[in-house]
């Protein structure tokens, strides 16, 4: 068959160049950049539905059509009705806070009437320079940290091709801080702190657990058969399990334990106001830079001088990243010279060699 006569069969089944007639509706029938074949309601008459036909095309031809879901889909939008309804809740309360401040506040005013599918890397970098004069490198990569989460939403959900984002070098970020403490100021937190705050205080100690993990800890996380606490509710989403020290245990047994198991196991708090309490206490006992989340470093801490292995201090805090461990393993100085002291071992000096001798 010629293609003329091809063209008037097509014409005679209610087919046009790119075009078919349904129900009494013109739709264009075309493929984008990617092959991907699209049918879409166009008119209800010929001649307009040949306009937007050319107006695909050479969008088609511009690059400009790239084959994804609401390609006219804004950034804003994007997180109002899609990204932050499904994510919200795989989040803490706290990390709810914490990411919505981000998006609210940085990623929205920034790129929120970006067409998702002009995002570009340069656009990206170019905000990270902006705020790396501003903030530390830890604050501009968390910042990037949820813009790459939300963009990486995109990519699986079918909004974008690929995350401008992906590859972007994290700013280099100070030291944490390293603070631990001795045994002086754990003794003296725990005997003047009234008994909720005492009870906090054990908790953090001797789970290393953050003040969000503590104050969502329910009855029903409890296993006294066992012996575990279970964090459900977790800064990175992961559930995790924590083994009970006997003075942990028999602090929780200590208390009335409710019939509902969906109960708090530490009496109700704001983390606010659960963070100004701490404050006060350490105010009154003259304890320098001191946190609550200072207590989790001194677990990790007092984890590593006793020697337990790394991956298992990784498994009680929580940490994806080894990296992030690393961070907390402050060993203090008497525990480096006892290590050192292995150096020092009689067979050194048996061989009567001395300093200066040849090997």
């Amino acid at each position: 068959m010629s293609d003329e006569m091809q063209v008037k069969a097509q014409r005679r089944a209610g087919r046009r160049d790119g075009l078919f007639q349904r129900s009494g509706w013109w739709w264009v029938d075309y493929y984008d950049t990617e092959g991907k074949r699209h049918r879409k309601k166009a008119a209800p008459d010929y001649q307009t539905a040949k306009l937007i036909y050319r107006e695909i095309k050479q969008a088609i031809a511009k690059g400009e059509v790239l084959g994804v879901r609401e390609e006219g889909l804004r950034l804003t939008d994007f997180v109002d009705k899609r990204y932050w309804p499904t994510i919200k809740s795989a989040l803490s309360s706290e990390e709810q806070v914490r990411a919505r401040a981000i998006l609210d506040h940085q990623v929205i005013p920034r790129f929120g009437a970006f067409k998702l599918a002009k995002l570009r890397r340069e656009d990206i970098e170019r905000w990270q320079a902006d705020r790396l004069a501003t903030v530390s490198g830890s604050t501009a990569n968390k910042e990037l940290m949820r813009l790459g989460h939300l963009l990486n939403r995109a990519v699986t959900w079918g909004y974008l091709k690929a995350n401008p984002a992906r590859g972007i070098a994290k700013a280099k970020e100070n030291p944490g801080r390293v603070r631990y403490l001795t045994a002086g100021e754990r003794d003296a937190l725990l005997k003047e702190a009234n008994l909720t705050l005492r009870l906090y205080i054990l908790a953090a100690l001797q789970t290393g657990a953050r003040r969000g993990e503590l104050l969502n800890l329910r009855w029903t996380d409890v296993d006294m058969k066992v012996r575990t606490l279970t964090f459900r509710r977790t800064k990175n989403g992961d559930s995790r399990s924590v083994p009970l020290t006997d003075t942990l245990r028999d602090a929780l047994q200590s208390l009335p334990r409710p019939l509902n198991p969906d109960s708090p196991v530490l009496p109700e708090r704001e983390p606010k106001v659960l963070s100004r309490s701490f404050a006060r206490l350490v105010g009154r006992l003259n304890l320098k830079n001191l946190r609550f989340h200072d207590l989790r470093h001194d677990a990790a801490s007092t984890l590593t001088m006793a020697g337990v292995p790394q991956r298992s201090v990784m498994a009680i805090l929580g940490h994806r990243d080894p990296r992030m461990t690393m961070r907390y393993q402050h060993l203090t100085p008497e525990h480096l010279q006892d290590a050192m002291r292995a150096l020092d071992r009689p067979s050194m000096g048996s061989s009567g060699a001395t300093v200066g001798e040849a090997g």
